[in-house]
Protein backbone atom coordinates (compact mmCIF):
# COMPACT_ATOMS: atom_id res chain seq x y z
CA UNK A 1 0.00 0.00 0.00
CA UNK A 2 2.83 2.35 0.94
CA UNK A 3 4.63 1.54 -2.33
CA UNK A 4 1.49 2.37 -4.33
CA UNK A 5 1.21 5.66 -2.48
CA UNK A 6 4.83 6.54 -3.33
CA UNK A 7 4.22 5.69 -6.99
CA UNK A 8 1.06 7.81 -7.07
CA UNK A 9 2.88 10.78 -5.51
CA UNK A 10 5.71 10.41 -8.02
CA UNK A 11 3.23 10.46 -10.91
CA UNK A 12 1.47 13.53 -9.53
CA UNK A 13 4.81 15.31 -9.06
CA UNK A 14 5.85 14.47 -12.60
CA UNK A 15 2.55 15.81 -13.99
CA UNK A 16 2.87 18.96 -11.90
CA UNK A 17 6.45 19.59 -13.08
CA UNK A 18 5.49 18.92 -16.69
CA UNK A 19 2.49 21.21 -16.32
CA UNK A 20 4.66 24.01 -14.94
CA UNK A 21 7.11 23.63 -17.78
CA UNK A 22 4.33 23.73 -20.33
CA UNK A 23 2.82 26.82 -18.72
CA UNK A 24 6.12 28.70 -18.69
CA UNK A 25 6.95 27.96 -22.32
CA UNK A 26 3.44 28.76 -23.56
CA UNK A 27 3.78 32.42 -22.54
CA UNK A 28 5.21 34.17 -25.59
CA UNK A 29 6.06 37.86 -25.80
CA UNK A 30 4.17 38.94 -28.91
CA UNK A 31 5.44 42.25 -30.30
CA UNK A 32 2.66 44.81 -30.75
CA UNK A 33 2.41 48.02 -32.71
CA UNK A 34 2.26 50.84 -30.12
CA UNK A 35 0.63 53.09 -32.74
CA UNK A 36 -2.29 50.67 -32.95
CA UNK A 37 -2.48 48.97 -29.55
CA UNK A 38 -3.09 51.35 -26.62
CA UNK A 39 -0.77 51.35 -23.64
CA UNK A 40 -3.82 51.55 -21.41
CA UNK A 41 -7.58 51.70 -21.84
CA UNK A 42 -9.80 53.15 -19.11
CA UNK A 43 -13.59 53.06 -18.95
CA UNK A 44 -16.09 55.29 -17.15
CA UNK A 45 -13.41 57.90 -16.59
CA UNK A 46 -13.77 61.05 -14.50
CA UNK A 47 -10.52 62.89 -13.85
CA UNK A 48 -8.92 66.33 -13.59
CA UNK A 49 -5.91 67.73 -15.47
CA UNK A 50 -3.53 70.38 -14.17
CA UNK A 51 -1.97 73.17 -16.20
CA UNK A 52 0.91 75.22 -14.76
CA UNK A 53 0.33 73.70 -11.33
CA UNK A 54 -3.39 74.50 -11.19
CA UNK A 55 -6.36 72.20 -11.69
CA UNK A 56 -7.83 73.51 -14.93
CA UNK A 57 -9.86 70.76 -16.62
CA UNK A 58 -12.30 68.04 -15.65
CA UNK A 59 -12.70 65.20 -18.16
CA UNK A 60 -15.50 62.61 -18.25
CA UNK A 61 -15.43 59.85 -20.88
CA UNK A 62 -16.91 56.36 -21.38
CA UNK A 63 -13.64 55.12 -22.97
CA UNK A 64 -10.15 56.65 -22.86
CA UNK A 65 -7.36 55.01 -24.87
CA UNK A 66 -3.79 56.11 -24.13
CA UNK A 67 -1.05 55.48 -26.71
CA UNK A 68 1.91 56.55 -24.58
CA UNK A 69 4.49 54.40 -26.43
CA UNK A 70 3.39 55.45 -29.92
CA UNK A 71 5.77 57.34 -32.20
CA UNK A 72 3.57 60.37 -31.59
CA UNK A 73 1.94 59.84 -28.15
CA UNK A 74 -1.77 60.52 -28.18
CA UNK A 75 -5.11 59.79 -26.56
CA UNK A 76 -8.39 58.81 -28.20
CA UNK A 77 -11.96 59.05 -26.91
CA UNK A 78 -13.94 56.91 -29.40
CA UNK A 79 -17.24 57.15 -27.51
CA UNK A 80 -17.13 60.86 -26.83
CA UNK A 81 -15.88 63.11 -24.08
CA UNK A 82 -17.07 65.94 -21.87
CA UNK A 83 -14.45 68.48 -20.87
CA UNK A 84 -14.97 71.38 -18.49
CA UNK A 85 -12.53 74.24 -17.99
CA UNK A 86 -12.41 75.39 -14.37
CA UNK A 87 -11.76 78.92 -13.20
CA UNK A 88 -9.55 79.89 -10.24
CA UNK A 89 -12.41 79.05 -7.87
CA UNK A 90 -12.78 75.59 -9.47
CA UNK A 91 -16.12 76.52 -10.98
CA UNK A 92 -16.98 75.65 -14.57
CA UNK A 93 -16.04 78.41 -17.01
CA UNK A 94 -16.51 76.51 -20.27
CA UNK A 95 -18.03 73.13 -21.09
CA UNK A 96 -17.38 71.06 -24.19
CA UNK A 97 -18.98 67.85 -25.47
CA UNK A 98 -18.42 65.81 -28.63
CA UNK A 99 -18.99 62.35 -30.10
CA UNK A 100 -15.27 61.55 -30.38
CA UNK A 101 -11.93 63.20 -29.71
CA UNK A 102 -8.20 62.85 -30.44
CA UNK A 103 -5.51 64.49 -28.30
CA UNK A 104 -1.96 64.95 -29.65
CA UNK A 105 0.23 65.10 -26.54
CA UNK A 106 3.27 66.57 -28.28
CA UNK A 107 1.30 69.49 -29.70
CA UNK A 108 -1.27 69.74 -26.85
CA UNK A 109 -3.83 69.75 -29.65
CA UNK A 110 -7.38 68.40 -29.40
CA UNK A 111 -9.39 67.41 -32.48
CA UNK A 112 -13.07 67.20 -31.59
CA UNK A 113 -15.54 65.67 -34.02
CA UNK A 114 -19.23 64.85 -34.25
CA UNK A 115 -21.92 67.01 -32.63
CA UNK A 116 -19.46 69.32 -30.91
CA UNK A 117 -21.25 71.53 -28.39
CA UNK A 118 -19.52 74.27 -26.40
CA UNK A 119 -21.02 76.56 -23.77
CA UNK A 120 -19.14 79.49 -22.24
CA UNK A 121 -19.58 81.32 -18.94
CA UNK A 122 -21.90 83.86 -20.63
CA UNK A 123 -24.25 81.12 -21.81
CA UNK A 124 -23.25 81.39 -25.48
CA UNK A 125 -23.61 78.07 -27.31
CA UNK A 126 -21.54 76.90 -30.28
CA UNK A 127 -22.47 73.88 -32.40
CA UNK A 128 -20.25 72.38 -35.10
CA UNK A 129 -19.04 69.03 -36.46
CA UNK A 130 -15.32 69.63 -35.98
CA UNK A 131 -13.22 71.85 -33.74
CA UNK A 132 -9.49 72.16 -33.04
CA UNK A 133 -8.31 73.22 -29.59
CA UNK A 134 -4.68 74.27 -28.97
CA UNK A 135 -4.24 74.13 -25.21
CA UNK A 136 -0.85 75.85 -25.04
CA UNK A 137 -2.01 78.71 -27.24
CA UNK A 138 -5.43 78.83 -25.49
CA UNK A 139 -7.00 78.92 -28.95
CA UNK A 140 -9.94 77.19 -30.66
CA UNK A 141 -10.63 77.16 -34.39
CA UNK A 142 -12.51 75.35 -37.14
CA UNK A 143 -13.04 75.52 -40.90
CA UNK A 144 -16.35 73.65 -40.59
CA UNK A 145 -19.89 75.04 -40.45
CA UNK A 146 -20.59 76.85 -37.17
CA UNK A 147 -23.91 77.59 -35.47
CA UNK A 148 -23.68 80.16 -32.64
CA UNK A 149 -26.45 81.11 -30.21
CA UNK A 150 -25.48 84.40 -28.59
CA UNK A 151 -27.48 87.05 -26.73
CA UNK A 152 -30.85 86.23 -28.28
CA UNK A 153 -29.62 85.75 -31.84
CA UNK A 154 -28.23 83.00 -34.05
CA UNK A 155 -25.12 83.43 -36.18
CA UNK A 156 -24.13 80.84 -38.79
CA UNK A 157 -21.15 80.59 -41.08
CA UNK A 158 -17.79 78.97 -41.80
CA UNK A 159 -14.31 79.50 -40.40
CA UNK A 160 -14.23 80.11 -36.66
CA UNK A 161 -11.52 81.18 -34.23
CA UNK A 162 -11.67 82.12 -30.54
CA UNK A 163 -9.90 82.01 -27.21
CA UNK A 164 -10.62 78.83 -25.25
CA UNK A 165 -13.17 80.55 -23.00
CA UNK A 166 -15.11 81.77 -26.05
CA UNK A 167 -15.23 85.33 -24.72
CA UNK A 168 -13.75 86.74 -27.95
CA UNK A 169 -14.13 85.10 -31.34
CA UNK A 170 -14.16 85.70 -35.07
CA UNK A 171 -16.33 84.13 -37.76
CA UNK A 172 -14.61 84.48 -41.12
CA UNK A 173 -17.54 83.78 -43.45
CA UNK A 174 -20.94 84.76 -42.04
CA UNK A 175 -23.88 83.09 -43.81
CA UNK A 176 -26.81 84.25 -41.68
CA UNK A 177 -27.74 86.28 -38.60
CA UNK A 178 -31.26 86.10 -37.21
CA UNK A 179 -33.07 86.33 -33.85
CA UNK A 180 -33.79 83.18 -31.88
CA UNK A 181 -37.46 82.21 -32.28
CA UNK A 182 -38.50 81.47 -28.71
CA UNK A 183 -41.77 79.92 -29.93
CA UNK A 184 -39.76 77.09 -31.53
CA UNK A 185 -37.89 76.32 -28.32
CA UNK A 186 -39.19 73.22 -26.47
CA UNK A 187 -41.18 73.44 -23.25
CA UNK A 188 -38.94 72.49 -20.29
CA UNK A 189 -41.09 69.40 -19.61
CA UNK A 190 -41.76 68.38 -23.19
CA UNK A 191 -38.59 66.33 -23.64
CA UNK A 192 -38.32 67.40 -27.28
CA UNK A 193 -35.17 69.00 -28.61
CA UNK A 194 -35.35 72.31 -30.43
CA UNK A 195 -34.78 72.17 -34.20
CA UNK A 196 -31.15 72.94 -35.09
CA UNK A 197 -30.42 74.54 -38.46
CA UNK A 198 -27.11 72.65 -38.65
CA UNK A 199 -28.89 69.29 -38.43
Amino acid sequence: MRQLLHIALAVVATIAITGCKDDSTSVVDHPTNPDVVPTMTSTDVETVISDSGHTRYRIVAPVWNMYEEAKHPHWTFPKGVTCEELDNNYKMATSLKCDSAFFDKEKSLWTLTGNVRITNVRGDVILTDELMWEQQAHRMYSDAFIHIEKQGRIIEGYGYESNERLTTYTLRQVEAIFPIDESRMPHPNSGNAAPRPMQ
